[in-house]
């Protein structure tokens, strides 16, 4: 085995871990791995190890310099040489001859996904805040017009007093969803709680679900630039096709299906932008 000295960022290696195969991977740096991957690492200050990427499912794992080697260009010739069957470790011996632009496509991938969830939680922020704001705004409102009809007149009207109030409301009230639009909408709140938590963990036990989430978007043929504009929901798809890593992608795959989906709403928003009528063909 080599010393740690000999260990940098972006070296091709052989991991060992107990129960499996030695297996292919590459060194990354610590900020390149999803960030609830990189709250589980080990706080042992005294221990000295290396975070590896595993190919070719983007795995991770932390070794120390004793269970890591230098997987050689002649090292991987040999094995796969050797090797007939077609199999994950085979893949990864094959993805480790030439890894780099597959380890930037999942570093980016990895950044997109942290920040993704760094502006989903700013916007829950921003939405209770918005909350906040609005469930006040009435009730100072309401003790002005008090103020000022009692001014005005020591006894209003009955029917006065109650409709005023009434007619305000209404205008900071969001206008309601249609029935459609709230469907699509609660579709894309399962997503993101499934896909897009504040803690970054997608639970396995809950893509069966996710999966059937995807059917109904899929089968759903009534989409309209409306509801994607309103609801947003093709953000959170675009996000989840970002994710650097799913449970049960291989059996689900869902960062393919969210590409289609991405696409096909595509099409239909710049379908509807082609027949907007411009600036020069509104004034005539």
């Amino acid at each position: 085995m080599a010393s740690q000295a000999e260990y940098r960022v972006g070296d091709v290696v052989l991991a060992k871990i107990r129960g499996f195969p030695a297996w292919p991977g590459i060194i990354v740096d610590d900020q390149d791995v999803p960030a609830a991957v990189r709250a589980e690492k080990p706080a042992n200050k005294n221990a000295n190890l290396y975070t590896i990427r595993f190919f070719p499912t983007a795995d991770y794992h932390w070794a120390a310099p004793r269970d890591l080697s230098h997987l050689s260009t002649d090292d991987i010739e040999k094995y796969l040489a050797s090797s007939k069957k077609s199999n994950d470790l085979q893949k990864a011996y094959k993805l480790a001859r030439d890894p780099h632009t597959w380890n930037a496509e999942q570093t980016q991938a990895v950044r997109d996904h942290d920040a993704a969830l760094a502006d989903v939680s700013h916007n829950a922020e921003d939405n209770n805040q918005s909350s906040d704001t609005e469930s006040s705004k009435p009730k100072r409102k309401r003790t002005s017009q008090a103020a000022t009809r009692k001014k005005r007149k020591e006894s209003p009207p009955a029917s006065q007093a109650q409709e005023e109030p009434k007619e305000e409301s209404r205008e900071e009230t969001e206008e309601p969803l249609d029935p459609a639009t709230k469907k699509v909408r609660e579709w894309r709140h399962k997503l993101q709680r499934a896909f897009l938590s504040k803690d970054g963990v997608i639970k396995a036990e809950d893509m069966d679900a996710q999966n059937s989430t995807f059917q109904v978007l899929e089968e759903y043929k009534e989409m309209t630039p409306e509801q994607l504009k309103v609801t947003k929901i093709g953000k959170v798809i675009k996000r989840i096709h970002q994710l650097p890593d799913i449970p049960k992608d291989d059996q689900y795959h869902f960062r393919d299906r969210s590409g289609v989906l991405m696409n096909k709403w595509g099409a239909i928003l710049s379908a509807a932008t082609s027949t907007e009528p411009t600036d020069g063909s509104a004034s005539q």
